[in-house]
């Protein structure tokens, strides 16, 4: 079998212009991002151990589906703000 050798990979820089300075503004818009990302995440889990503790309870399906919805949303809303903060 023949050995297989790969070329080294440069890394690509790019150049954004003025607006991909890492400003105290930007750098705070995205970790208070990341943070709240962290928090949705609890969210889900606590949805998650709470569904599972009520197998066959269409009520708490339905306020788990909400929930869910809910947190989506305000996932995608952070999602935006990194996008945002890191173009």
């Amino acid at each position: 079998m023949a050995r297989q050798t790969f070329a080294p990979q440069r890394r690509k820089t790019c150049h954004r212009g003025k607006n991909s300075v890492a400003t105290p503004d930007r750098l705070h818009l995205l970790q208070e991002a990341s943070w709240n990302l962290s928090a949705i995440s609890y969210c889900i889990a606590s949805v998650g151990r709470d569904l599972a503790g009520k197998p066959n309870n269409p009520a708490a399906m339905d306020s788990a589906g909400q929930a869910l919805e809910w947190l989506a949303d305000e996932m995608q809303r952070r999602c935006v703000a990194i996008d945002e903060g890191l173009s």
